[in-house]
């Protein structure tokens, strides 16, 4: 049984705090404001807000072969860079 005054804790979803986050830039409310009507905790929005934006969209990237010609070695090899800096090697 919930201690009276506490606030309920609600578990939501990342597409649900981006809605909320979506719902609140359109607002035009300060973000007090905003999460009083929304019973939301400031810091839980401004968490959020963060966390999402520091992910990057996942994004399509077309892989073109190069132009000039390379060296090949028997099998074959493949290199993947990705934008955070992992190198994903494959070889055949």
């Amino acid at each position: 049984m919930p201690r009276r005054g506490a606030v309920q804790r609600i578990r939501r979803t990342r597409e649900q705090w981006t809605e909320i986050l979506r719902r609140f830039e359109a607002s035009g409310l300060s973000a007090r404001e905003f999460c009083q009507g929304e019973g939301l905790a400031v810091s839980s929005l401004q968490r959020w807000r963060s966390r999402i934006d520091r992910a990057p969209e996942a994004e399509f990237i077309e892989l073109v072969p190069p132009s000039t010609p390379v060296a090949r070695a028997p099998g074959w090899a493949l290199e993947l860079s990705l934008p955070n800096g992992v190198c994903l090697r494959l070889r055949g």
